[in-house]
């Protein structure tokens, strides 16, 4: 391991944090919130941090491998996510435990909370919360690849260590090049999100918090009913259309912007899942439709909750904790799967979903035909062994970590319903579960070793694991 050159990265990665956190020390000067000294704090802080190890931790080798990637990628998150809580604390708005919850849920694009009523917070932290969703969402290192020098290895290393599916999706022949497209398509997408939600009858600074927060499908508001708050049709069905776009890959709007029509359609990932919403929010509207004085109303609910849940984004218009337990089961369900690879969502990504279905046809075919060789394929292409192998142990994985957090949640006193959502909700950065954890409820009644525990299984399912394990592994920090 090159220790010098993962902690310089570090420090460059904590300079970054401090400029990031302007936005909303000029909201709470804006809104004079009296937060301002607790952003000054921290920005201070940051810098006195980071500056010397930016400065004078030099690596005598700049070669980047694997597992220096992936070390920054876990050690990034966790000191972004606990420098990021510092705020919180010094405007004495919660504990340290608290704060750390919070913002890695931020941070995740979870969007689970540890407040009880969000609309007595500061303006400004409340933007700070959506604001960690935004950056949180594209990933921290390929902001840091879109703005910083590095060489090209370097570069491929960290946005590989962040990003999400069993591959990655290289656009353009330059990585930094390739981060600056997805920014663009993503602060596009987003600022045509505030428009329409101002224009829809949010005020300007609930429609920016709101856009961001959906941009990076987090789930944070400054509502304590979340979008259900409004009421207005206009705007659930502007955020439900937002919250599934931002659920497709990216490479498929660059795809349709390069005028590549062929290949974005062609997307198996993206059919199955447009197929996947379309089903479960017709088989919901169809179950609740008595609760909301029939089909219309029933559609309307089901759509939001279906394009909420099924982007990972964990809005609420209504307390589906209500629902019927078949109607519960296929959200369930959808938390586990979550959306496309390369989008900001989270979960298991519908492409492992698709290549582990297509792996079990395979072999249920050569039960009764040993001899036949059969490549599977996606999007017209052969699929490597060695992925579908990865695909199979990350399925094992997500369900030992969610395992872990099942049984954190029972020690802090959730019943099993709430331990095993809770567990899924976490790990697959969705925010609200079953129970007291659910739509209506938050996550405030945890201990506090259940909260930090529950916030590092929150990281590891948005760094899909192994970047937070690694760290836990003695040989990896071994020199070379």
């Amino acid at each position: 391991m090159n220790k010098k050159l993962v902690f310089n990265t570090l420090g460059r990665l904590l300079l970054l944090e401090a400029v990031i956190m302007l936005p909303p020390l000029f909201v709470s000067l804006i809104y004079a919130d009296g937060c301002a000294s607790a952003y000054l704090k921290t920005i201070g802080l940051l810098i006195i941090v980071s500056l010397p190890i930016a400065r004078f931790v030099k690596p005598a080798d700049k070669s980047m491998y694997t597992r220096e990637g992936m070390a920054i990628a876990g050690l990034s998150w966790i000191c972004i996510s606990f420098m990021g809580s510092l705020p919180l604390v010094f405007a004495r708005v919660c504990g340290l435990a608290d704060a750390f919850f919070e913002t890695a849920s931020g941070f995740t694009t979870t969007g689970a909370t540890i407040f009880t009523d969000v609309e007595v917070l500061p303006a400004s932290i409340n933007f700070w919360r959506c604001f960690t969703h935004w950056f949180g969402g594209m990933g921290v290192l390929v902001l840091t690849t879109a703005i910083m020098p590095s060489s090209g290895n370097s570069a491929s290393r960290l946005a590989r260590a962040e990003s999400s599916g069993p591959q990655f999706s290289k656009l353009v022949p330059k990585l930094g090049d390739n981060s600056k497209v997805l920014y663009i398509i993503y602060a596009a997408l987003t600022l045509m999100l505030a428009i329409a939600l101002k224009i829809a009858g949010m005020s300007t600074f609930e429609s920016i918090i709101h856009a961001l927060s959906t941009a990076g499908t987090g789930g944070f508001s400054n509502k304590g009913l979340s979008i259900g708050h409004y009421d207005s049709v206009a705007i659930e069905v502007i955020i439900s259309v937002f919250m599934l776009l931002f659920g497709i890959s990216f490479a498929v709007y660059f795809r349709l912007l390069a005028r590549d029509y062929k290949s974005a359609f062609r997307n198996e990932e993206l059919w199955l899942f447009g197929g996947i919403a379309v089903s479960f929010t017709l088989l919901i509207a169809l179950n609740i439709s008595k609760m909301y004085g029939g089909f219309a109303g029933g559609l309307r609910n089901s759509f939001f909750q279906v394009s909420s849940i099924v982007s990972t984004t964990g809005y609420t218009t209504a307390d589906f904790n209500l629902w019927p337990t078949f109607s519960k089961t296929l959200l369930f369900l959808l938390m586990i799967v979550g959306s496309c690879a390369g989008s900001t969502a989270g979960g298991l990504k519908m492409i492992r979903l698709l290549l582990l279905a297509k792996l079990a046809a395979r072999e249920t075919t050569k039960a009764f035909s040993p001899r036949k060789v059969k490549v599977i394929k996606l999007d017209g292409k052969s699929v490597p062994e060695e992925m579908l192998s990865q695909i199979a142990i990350f399925f094992f994985v997500y369900a030992a970590l969610a395992v872990v957090g099942m049984i954190t949640l029972s020690l802090s006193g959730c019943d099993l319903t709430e331990a095993v959502s809770g567990a899924v909700a976490c790990i697959s950065n969705i925010g609200p579960a079953y129970g007291r954890l659910g739509a209506s409820g938050n996550f405030a009644f945890l201990n506090s070793p259940a909260k930090i525990i529950m916030s590092l299984i929150m990281l590891a399912g948005r760094l899909e694991f192994y970047p937070l394990l690694i760290l836990l592994v003695p040989a990896a920090w071994r020199k070379s």
